[in-house]
């Protein structure tokens, strides 16, 4: 009983740190360092925010003249293969 216990808040723990770095994320991250990370150019990025399948101010805002995408939105982004999404 006493194991599971420990093992629990061991498991509480673990999920509180994955919290806490997940927090610690910006809620609002560079077009260009997107593109680098995803291994796109911007202007494909850019493409794909603009097409009408993502909201401005919502999930893509610009700041001064450099666009910003939504943290939630950074999975959807992908790579167009065989003309396909």
């Amino acid at each position: 009983m006493l194991e599971e216990k420990a093992f629990l808040l061991e498991i509480l723990a673990e999920l509180q740190s994955i919290k806490n770095a997940i927090l610690a994320l910006p809620e609002w991250i560079s077009l260009s360092d997107i593109a680098e990370e995803k291994g796109l150019t911007r202007q494909a990025i850019r493409k794909q925010l603009l097409s009408g399948d993502y909201e401005p101010d919502v999930d893509f805002k610009y700041i001064g003249n450099k666009m910003y995408v939504a943290r939630s939105v950074v999975p959807r982004i992908k790579r167009k293969r065989n003309g396909k999404q």
